[in-house]
């Protein structure tokens, strides 16, 4: 089984914990009793006493670094696959980008098995994105600093034999 990350909202840091509560908060995880004791072994403190108690502060701190080692770190130009478990380039270097709460979402295609792969990028780093990246779509995206209505730019512009060039003007 891969490496977990628990969610500590979860916990309430000024409350005690014993072991079945601990394995409580995670139930969708199925969090067995048997790994909670491993956690202790492995520098999870403690309360003195019976039964072991954990206080939610710690267990925060402790979770918190164990989530922070168990993400994997990924180059500006990579994208993490769920399927190969590893961060790779981009099939071709082509990504799909779309606008989504302030940030450009990118899609790409996995490089090894060709698994569909997102990444969020900073609204700011769109420039250095088209420097790495084989821009193929763009959805609801906007190269400029404020806008007033979502567009949808196009990925040709069809332009008839009886058209005048003026569009190309503009």
């Amino acid at each position: 089984m891969g490496k977990r990350i628990y969610y500590l909202n979860y916990i309430k840091y000024w409350w005690a914990y014993d072991i079945d509560e601990i394995c409580q908060l995670y139930k969708k995880y199925n969090l067995h009793p048997q790994t909670v004791r491993q956690w202790i072994k492995n520098g999870l403190p403690t309360m003195k006493g019976k039964p072991a108690l954990i206080y939610g502060n710690d267990l925060i701190k402790f979770l918190g670094k164990m989530n922070k080692s168990n993400k994997c770190q990924t180059e500006f130009h990579q994208m993490f696959c769920m399927k190969c478990k590893e961060g790779t380039d981009p099939y071709r270097k082509q990504v799909q980008l779309e606008l989504k709460n302030g940030f450009v979402k990118a899609k790409a295609h996995c490089r090894n098995c060709k698994n569909i792969m997102y990444k969020s990028y900073k609204l700011d780093d769109f420039q250095k994105m088209k420097t790495h990246f084989h821009v193929v779509d763009v959805l609801e995206l906007y190269d400029c600093a404020h806008t007033t209505v979502k567009t949808h730019f196009p990925a040709s512009i069809n332009i008839h034999a009886n058209e005048s060039g003026q569009r190309e003007l503009f």
